[in-house]
């Protein structure tokens, strides 16, 4: 029955049934936020990778929820705390993952050591000086924004859609080690992944008009220049510098909008 409502893509011979669909949405759920989900069979790395047109789409389900949490929280608040609970919502979604990767990333990139040194400096799972610091600024900069009392809440759902587009589009080619997650994951993704994350990503952006626009290519290029900046201090591109690409992009979506044009 379903095979009358497979989608047929002649050109790019793609045919993804709606089952496929959903299982690649359940599988991206499961590996980026912390709600758990049941699948089998149990999705493997390389299976990520090709699920992965599907990370804006996650992304698009969280903005939902931290509009509902905006909605809920109201003016019961006042501003400042009102910004640090929908933050907080924000983490706990995510359990975090992402935040890791990017504290991880700042205690080996800024450390003036050899790349070997580094690299192992990215493995200790310890919080150094440099990751609290960046951790601190990072959080710092979100509540700051969504606090601001002109803030569009279209930019709450296109943050957390472009951080997770951006992880899809900027890691595509990227160089990686020969083995780990980061590697069979970015093994795993093609150029339709990367094809479907920029239309979703400007699809959400759309109703925002221009500074969308502008909020999405801001982010590229700073996911871009971060990937570029890790590789030369690294030689390569590892889970953590991923998730590091997602935080910085969602944070430059929110500082574009509170810019005042």
């Amino acid at each position: 029955m379903w095979s009358r409502f497979s989608v047929l893509v002649t050109r790019q011979g793609l045919m993804v049934s709606p089952w496929a669909m959903i299982r690649s949405i359940q599988i991206v759920l499961g590996f980026l936020t912390g709600i758990k989900t049941t699948i089998r069979p149990i999705p493997d790395l390389d299976e990520i990778g090709r699920s992965a047109w599907a990370f804006p789409v996650v992304g698009a389900l969280m903005g939902i929820l931290l509009l509902v949490a905006h909605s809920l929280i109201g003016d019961h608040f006042p501003g400042a705390v009102r910004a640090l609970l929908i933050v907080i919502v924000w983490v706990v979604v995510t359990g975090g993952l992402h935040l890791d990767g990017w504290t991880d990333c700042w205690d080996s990139l800024a450390a003036s050591v050899p790349q070997e040194r580094r690299r192992e400096i990215l493995k200790d799972s310890r919080l150094g000086a440099y990751g609290a610091l960046g951790l601190v600024l990072l959080l710092a900069l979100k509540v700051a924004a969504v606090a601001d009392p002109e803030f569009p809440l279209a930019a709450l759902v296109l943050a957390p859609v472009a951080g997770r587009a951006m992880m899809v589009i900027a890691s595509y080619g990227s160089r990686h080690g020969e083995t780990g997650m980061a590697a069979v994951f970015i093994s795993g993704l093609d150029p339709r992944s990367v094809k479907w994350a920029w239309i979703i990503v400007l699809a959400v952006a759309l109703p925002a008009g221009i500074i969308g626009f502008v909020a999405v290519g801001c982010a590229y290029l700073g996911a871009v220049g971060f990937k570029r900046f890790a590789e030369s201090r690294l030689g390569m591109v590892n889970g953590d510098v991923i998730g590091a690409m997602c935080e910085l992009s969602e944070t430059v979506v929110l500082l574009v909008f509170c810019v005042r044009w």
